[in-house]
């Protein structure tokens, strides 16, 4: 089981339970999360913390790189991202025994390091653990590797953006910006924003022309988790009121302005 994103750390204790493997915690929009005291909470009960920093590459924590802190980071180069390979991902790990053994289950469990050359052809290997097919083929990580040689630029121009976002919208009424708390650096990978009214909001944006999204819906909105939980105050406050705004490098400042205007005529 895990302790998923959302939630107020004071929140996650209460939920931990003599069946919880590890705190899994997601940086939403590329915004860390409060890792200090998640970090606290994990260590009085034994448990690992797993990141889900899908959404936050180039973010940092406390003057810390994302991907530094905890035992297992997840990132991911999947197509709409900020550094993308097509698809797949990139894990970080603390330890360099646990990186030997991700090296081995990413590839069906295979040492490849270690197998042993064979005049027949394929090498000799023991397999002592499961594995996956998990590895990156050689063309989506030269992709990648090529593209990031443009992330600085990419990271800049959203925060030029997210910035601009929030000089402009913090007044207006109806809407609440997240928090930006000075000790992290946002990945911006969404602009995501409280908005009252959020039908007519979006009804209106989308009169105008500019698309807006919820990006993801809660998941226990599903039946193979078990249905909608009523134990999550604030994911259910996050749920009814939350909106994404148009956040991508690739929008020039005429098209930040445009938006910007949009949303202080109100709706």
């Amino acid at each position: 089981q895990y302790m998923t994103g959302n939630i107020e750390p004071n929140n996650i204790e209460h939920r931990i339970t003599d069946r919880t493997k590890a705190i899994l915690v997601v940086h939403w929009a590329g915004y860390p999360c409060d890792l200090d005291e998640i970090h606290a909470i994990a260590l009085r009960h034994g448990l690992p913390v797993i990141e889900d920093a899908a959404h936050a590459i180039g973010a940092s924590y406390k003057g810390r790189p994302i991907g530094s802190i905890s035992p297992y980071t997840c990132f991911s180069f999947q197509a709409i991202k900020h550094v993308t390979a097509g698809d797949g991902g990139m894990l970080c790990l603390a330890s360099e025994e646990d990186y030997h053994k991700a090296r081995r289950r990413r590839w069906y469990g295979i040492d490849r390091v270690n197998r042993k050359p064979s005049i027949l052809g394929e090498p000799e290997w023991n397999v002592t653990e499961i594995g996956y097919k998990y590895h990156m083929n050689d063309i989506a990580a030269s992709l990648g590797v090529e593209h990031l040689n443009e992330f600085d630029v990419i990271f800049g121009r959203r925060a030029q953006i997210a910035a601009r976002y929030r000089q402009e919208l913090f007044k207006v009424p109806g809407v609440t910006l997240f928090e930006s708390k000075e000790d992290r650096v946002n990945a911006n990978w969404l602009f995501t924003m409280h908005v009252e009214r959020r039908k007519d909001f979006a009804r209106m944006m989308q009169s105008k022309g500019v698309d807006v999204s919820v990006v993801h819906l809660r998941i226990d909105r599903n039946d193979i988790f078990g249905g909608l939980r009523n134990d999550l105050p604030v994911l259910d406050k996050f749920t009814e009121t939350h909106i994404s705004i148009p956040m991508h490098n690739g929008l020039n400042d005429e098209e930040v302005e445009y938006v910007i205007q949009c949303i202080r005529e109100g709706w």
